[in-house]
């Protein structure tokens, strides 16, 4: 099967902290924030629409990401991320919604989400970490910058565990953002600091919260998911066989479908 964009989807934009924003606004009722990562856009999440039966997803591109304005001068750093992200949650969201976060997403979503506790309905967190790993701080990075951003249009195959293929125009979508350039302008989104100060806020979540991994995931293995359940012990994991780092694509149906029965049952 080959995962692919869908261009009939309903998608917005407009301007946030001065930046051309493009987001995935489909569906209608209580309202899902979802927030991918890094190399990735708001198409991770279209997989799941039809499992979200009920629910309104607003997934925006993070800055530089997708479809939303690559700023030509200026810092793409983990500060630059966050203020573009504040001004979309700020704007478009209703006053309280559930958030379903991702890699990148999920170090900027849940330091966001323990600022404003009270805004966030539930939460779903889907591989990501709060604790520096080598194989991002420099593996990635390191290996970006020395080869460029052809090197993800080969590598980002790899990442799918399930026999899911991607289609071309998603890898060059992906990929098409992260040049040597890019990289210079910003490599401290998983730095060791933010990690820290996201460790030390954890525990001001209140929301109920479902983390959902991948047993095969080699970006975040499932250590990781064990050091964010220890600061949040409210927590659920559910870990799914046969699934890597994109788990929305690997694991659609299973994913969508926990998603949505969690996001249900916590409804006010």
């Amino acid at each position: 099967m080959r995962v692919t964009p869908h261009e009939s989807l309903h998608r917005r934009s407009a301007s946030f902290d001065g930046i051309a924003t493009a987001w995935l606004d489909e569906g209608q009722g209580q309202a899902i924030v979802a927030l991918h990562g890094i190399p990735t856009s708001s198409s991770l999440f279209e997989p799941l629409l039809p499992h979200l039966d009920g629910f309104r997803l607003i997934a925006p591109d993070l800055l530089g990401q997708g479809f939303t304005e690559v700023p030509a001068v200026g810092p793409l750093d983990h500060a630059a991320y966050a203020r573009h992200l504040e001004a979309f949650l700020r704007e478009v969201p209703p006053a309280s919604f559930h958030l379903m976060v991702h890699d990148l997403g999920g170090v900027l979503g849940l330091e966001w989400a323990a600022d404003n506790s009270e805004r966030v309905r539930s939460l779903v967190i889907l591989s990501t970490t709060v604790t520096w790993t080598f194989r991002v701080g420099v593996l990635i990075y390191g290996s970006n910058l020395l080869l460029g951003s052809r090197l993800l249009t080969r590598v980002l195959p790899a990442m799918l565990k399930s026999g899911e293929r991607l289609d071309d125009s998603l890898k060059e979508l992906w990929a098409a953002p992260w040049t040597r350039r890019r990289l210079l302008r910003g490599r401290d989104h998983f730095a060791r600091r933010h990690l820290r100060r996201l460790r030390s806020k954890l525990g001001d979540i209140r929301s109920p919260s479902l983390l959902i991994w991948g047993e095969k995931d080699d970006v975040f293995p499932l250590d990781h998911a064990g050091a964010i359940r220890r600061r949040l012990p409210q927590a659920r994991l559910v870990a799914l066989p046969r699934c890597g780092h994109w788990s929305p694509l690997d694991a659609t149906e299973e994913v969508g479908t926990l998603a949505s029965e969690f996001f249900t049952t916590a409804r006010p």
